[in-house]
């Protein structure tokens, strides 16, 4: 039996954990991996024949009477079965948080059309991989669920900031989702665009893509451009399932996202466009509450808005929830743009943008830095905004940012703008977007 042991940061659980397995089980392979290494595990996994292997965390502790006790089950487990799921005790229960799966049949794992387990990019919260893969088996494959006397998991400790609860609540919806989400063969009618415009965003772009295809309404269709990106985004965009509601347009050099968005406006097919930042993700029923509030507006309401939740990124790219953040419930220009207020999600009118002529290239920074407040601003002379109360983004906060990298701009580019007295008119709808 080949036994892999994830979180392994702790050398004094790690050490007690191999010393464990090396005396009841001292023939049994066993492989490190550490701050759950999933490109590790699927390279291992690669070159691994056994019908079975396991997946423990540093801490956990299997008395001598397992072995017997897993020899007996594995011979009795079901063709169909992917593995076993042991249930933790009442005292090592996170909430409602699950056990994940502690024996994985190797042929399941390797049937799942995808990497074995998901890497960080599609799947930023890495301390659920087990549970990501189980919920994506679980299509084609039961699980069996057991409990054993002779198993002892590690109780999971986390450090003030982690509010491990909030979190699994809202990433289980994703994660079940995504996982169950049937891709299309021919494209809906879209009720409504989703824009991604994406700079060297490789490591962010599949979770906000997966967080997309995971909508529990599929009239969307998704426009992805790739702003002239030098990292490896073509090879992750190149690596999407195929799906005729995606479509991907790469720009010969680097513009801005004004003029990446004015090219997606000039493609988009449906009424209303959703603008999703590369490193932000939608909850499940995002696109849904918004069209069901949409089906329902006055013809001069430009812009739905809502509520979000905000997550800052570690130094090590750890996701720390921060909380629900309410954004105004009534408009204010001067109110915004003195406080710098995000507001997010931003789903826009498509006539209505078509009305002002997009985004404005000509603007200072040349349309890269802060276009969310020029536009919103700019409709707001001649439309009215719609506020939903309630939660609909997930914001990602981060030092390496666009617009953290550049904070210092902000207070020339809000004098220019207060400092129009005109209307000023976008630049987008007659450039398309190369493919």
């Amino acid at each position: 039996m080949l036994v892999y042991v994830l979180g392994t940061s702790n050398k004094a659980h790690t050490d007690a954990t191999i010393a464990n397995l090396s005396h009841i089980a001292p023939n049994w392979s066993i492989m490190l991996l550490h701050d759950y290494d999933a490109a590790a595990l699927n390279d291992h996994l690669l070159a691994y024949d056994q019908p079975f292997f396991m997946t423990l965390h540093a801490g956990d502790f299997l008395s001598s009477s397992f072995i017997s006790e897993l020899s007996t089950q594995l011979a009795a487990l079901p063709e169909h079965c992917a593995g076993m799921v042991y249930e933790r005790g009442a005292a090592n229960t996170l909430h409602n948080l699950p056990s994940p799966p502690l024996v994985w049949r190797t042929s399941a794992v390797r049937s799942s059309g995808r990497p074995f387990f998901l890497e960080k990019d599609e799947l930023p919260f890495t301390s659920y991989l087990l549970h990501d893969n189980q919920f994506h088996l679980k299509r084609e494959w039961s699980w069996q669920t057991l409990h054993s006397k002779w198993w002892q998991p590690q109780a999971k400790h986390y450090p003030k900031w982690h509010k491990a609860q909030e979190e699994w609540d809202l990433l289980k919806p994703i994660v079940e989702a995504g996982s169950n989400a049937v891709l299309p063969k021919v494209k809906p009618i879209p009720a409504i665009s989703i824009a991604i415009c994406t700079y060297n965003n490789a490591d962010y772009l599949p979770w906000a893509i997966r967080s997309v295809i995971a909508q529990s309404m599929p009239d969307w269709e998704l426009i992805i451009i790739d702003d002239a990106s030098s990292d490896n985004t073509q090879m992750k965009l190149a690596s999407l399932p195929a799906d005729p509601r995606i479509r991907t347009y790469v720009n010969q050099a680097n513009y801005g996202k004004s003029h990446c968005l004015n090219a997606a406006l000039s493609v988009a097919e449906a009424p209303w466009l959703l603008e999703l930042d590369a490193d932000d993700w939608l909850p499940p029923d995002a696109i849904r509450r918004l069209l069901n509030t949409a089906d329902t507006l006055a013809p001069d309401i430009s812009l739905l808005y809502g509520d979000y939740y905000e997550w800052t990124e570690g130094a090590r790219k750890q996701l720390i929830f921060g909380g629900l953040r309410k954004t105004p419930v009534a408009f204010n220009a001067e109110a915004l743009l003195a406080g710098a207020l995000p507001i997010a999600p931003r789903c826009y009118r498509v006539e209505a943008l078509h009305s002002i002529q997009g985004w404005m290239v000509n603007a200072p920074y040349g349309g890269r830095l802060y276009e969310d407040f020029e536009i919103i601003i700019r409709l707001s002379h001649s439309h009215r905004l719609k506020h939903l109360l309630e939660p609909l983004y997930h914001r990602r906060v981060r030092q390496s940012s666009i617009t953290h990298q550049h904070s210092e701009k902000y207070a020339g580019w809000m004098k220019w703008m207060k400092e129009q007295t005109v209307l000023l008119r976008g630049d987008g709808g007659d450039t398309r977007p190369s493919t």
